[in-house]
Parts: C-alpha cells; structure tokens; sequence
C-alpha cells in the first residue's frame, strides 16, 4: 500500500493534511520510500490537523475541548430542555446534520426562518446547544476550523492529497493557509467480471488473492468490497477457509480486514455489560431468566473453567423454572454445586443507589473486580486489547459526570451502554500485503494488484441524501453531498476515477443477484462477462439396457431410524419405502415466523410441561380458574423460549394458550385418570426391525385401562387405521407391542378439542369417539394391525419397491424425482 505521487520536493518542515487515517499511513511508506534519509514531514488527517492545532493553541485558550461522546450527551440534554424526548438514532441525524451545517457553512439563521418544522427545531435544538457550550466555556471539533480562520499568527501553508471533494469550510481553511494540491498520477486499465451470485463473488475474489499472494510475496494486494460491514461476516468466512485461518488470531491472519465494530457488538463487552446489569437485579432479588444464564455460561467469569460443567447445567435448571423473572432462592440447593459462583452472589449487598458517575465507575469497577471478570483465564491478544478500550473508554464517564445530576445505576448503565455502542474498536491488525477495505477507505491509495467488488447499480452512482433537518433545496444549494443528482452523477465519475487508479490494473467485479433479490452493475461500466466461462463438455451416445428394478436387495441392517414414517410409506406404496434406504436428508422450507412443524413442537413441548406437573383429573379439577390460565402460559413461554422474540412468537403465544385452554376443559369432562408418561421414546421391535417411537401421552383409567394418545393439529379419523393399509401407524405400533386398551388422537383445531379412537372399555374414552367404517373390536383390531404392519416389515426388508401407489402416497411426496409413475 503507497501512494501514485511524487513526494521528492517534500521537506521535514512542510505539513501534509490527507482525506482519512489510512492515507497517512500510505503517505508515510510512500515517503520513506522515496526518501529514506529524509525525516518524515508532519502528515495529518483533516480532524487530526484539527486536533493538532488545538494542542498547539490550547495554552493561550481558556476553553477546553471536548469529544465527540461528551458531544452527544450536550445535544441531549438540549433536545430535553427543548422539551423533545431523545433516542440514539435522533441523536445520530442531529449530530449528522449539525456536521453539514458546520461544514457546508449552512447559517442556522436560514435554518430558523425557512418556514419549515424540522429545520426550525433543529436550529433551535443547535442554538441552545452552541448557547450551552458557552456557559460551560467547551468547545467541539466543528468549532476548531473557525479558530483557524481568525489565527493571524498561523502562516503556515500546507500541501493537501486525496480529497475527493473538498467541503467548503475545508476548501476556506486551506485558502486561506495557501494550500498546494498534491496530484495523483492515473496510469491504468480495468477488466470487468460478472457473477451469478455473492457467494461466488467472494470465493473467486479470495482465490485471485491467495494466488497473486503465491505469485508475488512481497506484492501490495486490495480487496474492495464496497458492502465491506453489510458482508463482514460472509468475507471472513471464505476468506478464512481459503487461506487456512480458521481459529486464527486477528493479528496473525494472512489478510487484514479493514473494519471496525462498535465495543458493545463484541462478546466480552456483552458478558461485562450483562453482569453488570445482573449485579443491580441481584441487589433487587428480581433477576431475568435469560440473563442470567448467560452470565453463569460465561468464560470470563472467576471459576468458570473448575465449575463449568454445573454452572450449565445450573442454566438449563434456571430455563426449566420457564420464569422470566425469578428469585435467587429458587435455585438455592443447585447453587450448592457451583461453590465459587454461591461465594460470588452472596457477597453482592445493595448500596446507595443515587451517586455521580464517576463514583458509579468506581462501583463498576468494583463489581468486575468482585466477579474476578477476565482475571480467571488467559486472553487472546485481542481481547487483551478490546479489555484495554473499554477500561479506555469508560472513563468518558468521568468527563459526564460534570453535566450529569446524581442519577441511579440503571441510568449509569444505559449510559455506559451507549457509550460502548459510540466507540469503535478494531483488534490490531496482521503485516499481510492482502488488504480488504471499504471503498472510501481505498480512494487515494495505490496497491500492486487491486479487485473492486459490488460495482452494482446500487453502489455507483450513490441513492439520492436527504438530511433529516435540511430541507433539500437548502442541502443542494451548499453542495451537501448527493443531495441533488448532478452531485451525484459527479461523485460517482470522481469516485470511479479514484478507483481506476488504485492500480496499474483494476479488476471490477458484480453479482447478479444478492440475498435473493436481482441486481443491475453500475452503468459507469459495461461490456460485463461472466468470470471463467467453463469449456463444453464432450457428450458421447451409450447403449441403454432395461433391467427389472422392482426388487432390491435384501436388507440387512435392523436398526433403523424413522421407523413410523418408513413402515407407513411401505404400506402406502413400496417404492416410496424403499427410498428410505438411500438415506435422502430433507430441507425445510424457508420460512417466516413459525412453520407448522413447529408449531406443532409448540403445542407438544407445553402439553407435556402441563402434564408432568399435574398428572391427574383430580389435581387439574383443584386448580382455580386463575391458577389454571398461569399454568398454561408459564409453559407455552417455556415452550416458545428458544424462539426469537417477534411478532410472529407473540401471537403463537396467544393462539396456543387459548387452544390448550380449550383441550384443557374438555379434558376435565372425561373419567378420572392419571398420565403415566408424556413424550416418552419407545423402543419397539416389528417382524425384526427395530426402532424408537415417541408416544405424545399415556394414561391410566380408573379401571386400570391404558390408553395411548396422539395429539393432531389438523382433522382426523380412525379410518385411517381400519382400510387395506395403515395410514397413520404410530399408535398402531404402539399398541401391538405394549400392553395397551386403547388409542385416540386427540385433535386440536381453532374449532376446539375432541377425542377419536377405539378402546376395549367404551367408557374409557369420551363418548364423541365411536368407532367408524371398518374398525373392529378392541382385540380383533390388534390382531390385524399386527398382521398388517409386520407384512410392511417383511416387504421392506426383502426388498420390495414396486411402483404402485396408493390414493394418496403421492400427496407430499418427497421421492418425486426418483420416482416413476405416470402422472
């Protein structure tokens, strides 16, 4: 990485102001490059060049400067004394637009009389914020510029590079400094590749890379992806593989990814943050289920590695109280088995809630101390590093603590929280020569070999800006940027020509499709074509031979999966049985919110947490009418618990309740009996084959029947077992190798709840289930269900596949390609 310019007439005395923080970096290689006995000139960023100033001015300035954090927090408190309620991504457009202002030189006074709301409060939020600056004698990074403007004594001129557009205030300062541009010298051609998807995208970007790499050592070598955070995650993972980083260290990656996260997206910020947030809940003895088993699951926290094994299981207890808040004496005799943690959570006393936030710091850091946070094992260096910017960062808090009342933990919190979300972090990166950057970051700089991605119409030229606060006319008349088109059509041009020059030659490079959704490339390139077009291949006729394919082999292995389901496609057509045998794995279909299946397992999970815990007609007659609908809900949470929290989980949650508070009272008009196992797996043996089986319910009658349930979401019929095949065999096989007197399902439906099924005793089932069609009695039933499924056992397993389906195999079939019947 270099810069494409002639730096010889440069001095040690001369001062360089660059666009951003990786073109001083290039300055420098370029200009020790050139000059290697000459001392480095001073190489600023524009907000560095600012900073800079400042530190030189500061002793004849009585005012302090102060971050862009501190910054925020100023804004907020003047949109609440402006009577307007803050969120951060307010604060975010405010402190944006604020910027534009200041840098566009856009007069707050025209703001204020533009007749236009948004603009209007905004002028006024702003004024009140430069008026309370001026009472706490503060100033920020938009007030240096103009410091400048009236400094007689600087005279200095300065030497500027890599500006895409210079703002007008930037364009001001350095008129007025007698500024010289330092030209970047264009030598290129460009070949242009296209794509199917993303993902093929990235894998051959990864492979020119590892080969350019292989080719040449020592050579400069540019990805640019201008999705570089929307991907992030996608290019580490092909990356990582092609290049055989996994489990690499950040530093020692064979490429570096120029991207930056927020500290509180990163793991060990989340556990300090969630433990922190637990230590207040424990004070209260009010602590949130989820949050706590993430704490206890922790690596960072003292004892974890001795007490591993039961603080996890110590989680899934807390998840079976199926609590969103419980009390720590729920879990008193399991704590028992985790000494360290008890030890931890029983010296946590309450203290004075009210204080500053310096003094809330110190509390804070108290706490991780108490928690022996990241003491109890060893860090990687990254995150040795990332501990190091949050200790860094907090103590932002101190700064605030001048402007901030008194205030309680939970408010200290939420502003250590979005302090951790303001400040970025980026572990310190490897000495690779493959670099992979957004494309701003790349405008400037000049690499041996360089491949532009993403050249999508939805890249170049860039969508239309609207500032939130600006009214457009305004935001075109100072030249904010693409806030008209013809600022965009010439920023897309410089922009293009910026990454022409990135290398002597510039591969460019888009998907046609991303994320399922079609895209155009950019019409600032054409003559696009497929990458690496694949050479015909050489199709030779053969002779077809006819072979009889309606029996297979014998089948020898007697332990299977899926049994029900395969001795039901047995019975329903042979061939699709013996598709069993080739193993085929299944895909769901992508979905949103909860597909049936699901929310199937829904209704099954919290009928079998109702059951195991009153297991009787008498006990769930005791329940009161309150008592009842907790019950439910309590376990359709815990039900619903590993779903992500949406729409779609709020309204199963109350669709499912209000269905098992159906079944439930038609549940209480049966005889008396008592559930002897739900969800239970089962082993069962037919003609030789074995196989588990999960039965949903089993009960015992006063008279000592059995009976085995079923639940169904969907319409039923015991015709389904009585015809010439079995066309639902669970229960069937259930019945013929335990001791049972009876099976039904039991239907669920938006309608209601009711029981179908046969029993030996008709009074063992409610009287809705009579027997229908061609149903037997109890014991005559048994004797041919026996008959019918070891015959499907016997053909499965001497191999019969014919092709002759019944009515309905061909419903839902998931063998419709293998399978030849005519249609």
């Amino acid at each position: 990485m270099h810069l494409n310019v002639d730096l010889g007439h440069l001095l040690a005395t001369d001062t360089i102001v660059v666009a951003n923080n990786r073109q001083v970096l290039a300055f420098k290689q370029s200009f020790t490059q050139q000059q290697p006995n000459t001392q480095l000139p001073k190489i600023f960023s524009w907000i560095q060049y600012l900073n800079h100033y400042w530190k030189t001015r500061q002793l004849h300035n009585q005012s302090r400067l102060i971050n862009a954090i501190e910054q925020r927090h100023l804004i907020e408190s003047s949109l609440k004394v402006c009577g307007q309620s803050s969120h951060p991504q307010l604060i975010n457009e405010v402190v944006k637009n604020y910027d534009y202002c200041t840098n566009h030189q856009i007069p707050l006074s025209l703001l204020a009389q533009s007749k236009i709301q948004a603009s209007e409060v905004f002028a006024q939020w702003i004024s009140h914020y430069q008026q309370y600056k001026k009472t706490l004698n503060v100033i920020d990074t938009n007030d240096l510029a103009s410091l400048i403007l009236t400094d007689d004594k600087l005279t200095q001129s300065l030497f500027v590079y890599g500006f895409k557009t210079l703002t007008p205030l930037q364009d001001k300062v350095f008129k007025a400094l007698n500024y010289q541009t330092l030209q970047l010298q264009q030598t290129q051609s460009t070949e242009q590749y296209c794509f199917n998807n993303t993902l093929d995208e990235i894998i051959s970007a990864a492979n020119w890379a590892k080969q350019q790499q292989q080719d040449n050592p020592h050579k400069s070598i540019a990805i640019v992806c201008p999705q570089l955070s929307e991907l992030q995650h996608q290019l580490t993972s092909i990356f990582d593989q092609v290049f055989d980083d996994l489990l690499t260290e950040t530093g020692q990656k064979s490429y570096n990814m120029s991207l930056g996260l927020p500290l509180s997206q990163y793991a060990l910020i989340q556990d300090l943050l969630n433990l922190l947030t637990l230590s207040e809940q424990l004070k209260k003895d009010r602590i949130e289920s989820s949050l706590f088993t993430q704490v206890v699951s922790s690596v960072y926290v003292k004892g974890y590695q001795s007490e591993r094994s039961a603080r996890h299981l110590l989680a899934n207890q807390t998840s079976a109280l199926a609590l969103e808040y419980f009390s720590l004496e729920r879990l008193e005799d399991a704590l028992t088995q985790c000494p360290i943690l008890s030890e931890i959570l029983s010296q946590i006393t309450h203290q004075t809630n009210t204080q500053t936030l310096d003094q809330h710091l110190t509390s804070f850091n108290a706490t991780l101390e108490h928690w022996g946070f990241a003491t109890d094992r060893n860090l990687s260096s990254g995150e040795y590093q990332l501990l190091q910017k949050y200790l860094d960062s907090s103590l932002i808090l101190n700064q605030l603590s001048i402007h901030q009342e008194p205030c309680s933990t939970v408010i200290a919190l939420q502003i250590l929280k979005e302090i951790t979300s303001q400040v970025i972090f980026q572990a310190q990166s490897s000495q690779s020569n493959i670099q992979i950057i957004g494309s701003l970051e790349a405008e400037g700089l000049r690499f041996d070999k360089a491949w532009v991605m993403g050249m999508t119409q939805g890249f170049l030229p860039a969508k239309l800006n609207s500032p939130r606060f600006i009214s457009g006319a305004i935001a075109a008349e100072y030249q904010i940027p693409h806030s008209s088109y013809e600022l965009i059509q010439t920023d897309a041009q410089n922009t293009f020509a910026n990454l022409c020059a990135l290398s002597d030659h510039v591969i460019f490079s888009y998907a046609k499709s991303h994320d399922e959704s079609e895209q155009l490339p950019s019409p600032l390139l054409n003559d696009f074509y497929k990458h690496k077009p694949q050479e015909p291949f050489n199709v030779e006729a053969i002779n077809l031979e006819s072979v009889d394919n309606h029996s297979a082999p014998e089948f020898l292995d007697k332990h299977i999966k899926s049994g029900v389901s395969l001795l039901k496609d047995q019975m329903a057509c042979a061939f699709k049985g013996f598709a069993h045998r080739l193993n085929i794995e299944s895909v769901d279909e992508p979905h949103i919110g909860l597909d049936r299946r699901e929310q199937g397992n829904v209704i099954h999970n919290a009928l079998q947490y109702i059951y195991e815990e009153i297991n009787t007609k008498e006990a769930l007659l005791a329940l009161s009418s309150s008592e009842l609908n907790s019950l439910i809900s309590r376990k359709v949470y815990a039900a619903l618990k590993r779903h992500a929290e949406s729409g779609f989980k709020i309204i199963e949650k109350a669709r499912v309740e209000q269905l098992l508070a159906k079944f439930i009272e038609t549940d209480k008009l049966r005889e008396d009996f008592r559930v002897l196992a739900t969800e239970r797996s089962v082993s069962v043996d037919i003609a030789g084959l074995n196989f588990n089986t999960r039965l949903d319910r089993l009960d015992e009658m006063n008279n000592g029947d059995q009976i085995v349930f079923d639940y169904k979401t969907g319409a039923t019929s015991t015709a389904k077992w009585c015809g010439a095949q079995i066309g639902e065999p669970q229960l069937p096989i259930y019945s013929i190798t335990n001791n049972t007197q009876g099976a039904a399902f039991i239907e669920l439906t938006s309608n209601g709840a009711s029981f179908k099924g046969l029993s030996k005793d008709p009074d063992s089932l409610p009287k809705q289930s009579t027997r229908k069609g061609k149903c037997q009695d109890w014991d005559d039933q048994l004797a041919t269900w026996k008959n019918q499924l070891n015959q499907a056992s016997q053909d499965f397993q001497s191999g019969q596949a014919q092709v002759a389906p019944n009515k309905i195999a061909c419903d839902y079939c998931e063998f419709d390609l293998l399978c030849r019947v005519q249609k």
